[in-house]
């Protein structure tokens, strides 16, 4: 361990002390309301709508490369605005921790209103952080809200995190923090207080071996316990696939259980989401497998026992867009939200690598819609920059839908659709922003967020590439 290693993890400490101890370490906030309802995730303002948080783990931060920052964009009437916008890194005023080069802060994101005040907050992982130390690399910060969007107010834990995810794994109504490591998973409760102090479970074949890659959480037996799914890998073993694997551990009145209630073996799990397609009450499981020639899409319905037999679906499913073709990577990022306002979550599926007429690597990004029978082929769409009324144009390696997201981003209660374009520019990247509308996506008043137009240009932001669940 370095000495600034030593440094940092101490302070960190004393950090925790003080907080436990209600100390106060770090800038106050601005003078707050009385604690209203819970925000909902990215509603780091408590103004209604949410907000866009965007990470870039290999951006530049004064001149270390690939120290990484996270950007966001708050809401307004029409959705995200570039003129309000904050950069956020750990030489930021209260954050824990400093830049180096390769702690990547910002490889992954999720958020809740962790401490209940009516601000959602936003937790932050740096998977580089800390990665010459005894125990692997990987830091959590949360950063929490206010009326003034997100705060100098934040607290840095953990060891080892790859990738975060958060629910109320134990129906306590208030929300927890997932997070994935090499081997293992914590679970973090009552961080509202400071207290960090989560139960970690083991699980693939023991600490350093099996890197997690994928986490989601939702209530996928309808018990009131959101469940939490994890993609493990770790070295294969000749003729043997149990080397890839899908769990799903159940929540309980005692938080998250230490074995699995599923599991499945020889599925590379790219990406993960959840939300119930059928309209049944119950999230169900979508698993983005990019690995399979061309990439699919699994849709695990939830059930009272548990999840059941998947719907698979790729290019070459009927009403899908295209056809399937070996390295599209269909499926290397997936999405869940209500794009039409039908009351049943549609999935967005991200192929980065698809090839656009001879364009190599120019990418494109799909809707499935969901509906009774869970989701189909039918009604499907899908997008690149040479679809009409999509501005710029394809070109080699811009890798569109790199990251697609699905959420609700100017309050009319259907979920747009944010496209990830961390290939565009070279290291620069740009995020699309279409809107979702009753009869699906569409590309009138389409927005485009460029690295200029958020002031991070010229920092290797591959902007796009890490986009808030």
């Amino acid at each position: 361990m370095t000495r600034q290693d030593r440094r940092r993890r101490t302070a960190a400490l004393a950090a925790f002390t003080a907080v436990a101890a209600g100390t106060a370490w770090l800038t106050a906030l601005p003078a707050q309301a009385a604690p209203r309802v819970p925000a909902m995730p990215g509603d780091f303002n408590g103004d209604g709508r949410r907000d866009l948080a965007l990470g870039s783990p290999s951006g530049t931060v004064s001149g270390l490369t690939a120290a990484g920052f996270v950007t966001v964009v708050y809401g307004g009437s029409s959705g995200p605005d570039a003129a309000k916008r904050q950069v956020i890194t750990q030489d930021s005023a209260g954050m824990p921790g400093v830049p180096e080069s390769y702690d990547r802060f910002g490889s992954s994101l999720a958020s809740a209103d962790f401490d209940m005040d009516g601000y959602a907050d936003l937790a932050v992982v740096a998977e580089g952080e800390n990665n010459q130390s005894p125990i692997p690399g990987g830091w959590i910060t949360i950063i929490y809200g206010s009326a003034n969007g997100l705060s100098s107010r934040a607290v840095g834990f953990g060891e080892g995190a790859v990738t975060v995810s958060a629910a109320d794994f134990d129906h306590d109504g208030k929300p927890d923090l997932a997070a994935g490591h090499a081997g293992a998973f914590a679970v973090y409760r009552n961080l509202a207080a400071g207290d960090v102090n989560g139960a970690v479970t083991g699980i693939g074949q023991g600490e350093g071996e099996a890197p997690t890659v994928a986490t989601t959480a939702a209530d996928f037996t309808g018990d009131g316990y959101a469940d939490l799914a994890i993609g493990i890998e770790w070295p294969p073993i000749a003729g043997d696939d149990h080397w890839l694997r899908l769990n799903v551990y159940p929540g309980s009145a005692s938080g998250v259980a230490g074995t699995p209630a599923f599991t499945t073996t020889g599925v590379t799990v790219e990406s993960l989401a959840a939300g119930d397609v059928n309209g049944d009450g119950k999230a169900d499981l979508v698993v983005g497998a990019a690995d399979r020639p061309g990439g699919e899409v699994r849709v695990y319905p939830g059930a009272a026992s548990g999840l059941g037999d998947p719907t698979v679906i790729d290019q070459d499913t009927e009403g899908v867009p295209d056809t399937q073709e070996p390295n599209d990577a269909f499926g290397k990022s997936v999405a869940v939200g209500d794009v039409n306002g039908d009351g049943r979550a549609d999935v967005a599926v991200g192929a980065p690598d698809e090839a656009i007429g001879t364009t190599a690597r120019a990418g494109a990004a799909t809707v499935l819609y969901g509906g009774p029978d869970g989701v189909t082929g039918a009604g499907a769409q899908m997008f690149s920059q040479d679809t009409d009324g999509v501005p710029g144009g394809s070109e080699q390696n811009d890798h569109f839908g790199s990251q697609v997201a699905l959420a609700d981003l100017n309050g009319d209660g259907k979920a747009e659709l944010t496209v990830g374009v961390a290939g565009e520019n070279g290291s620069e990247g740009s995020l699309y922003m279409l809107g979702g509308t009753a009869s699906g996506v569409t590309v009138s008043g389409i927005k485009v967020f460029s690295t200029a137009s958020l002031g991070i240009q010229g920092r290797s932001a591959s902007l796009g590439g890490v986009v808030l669940p």
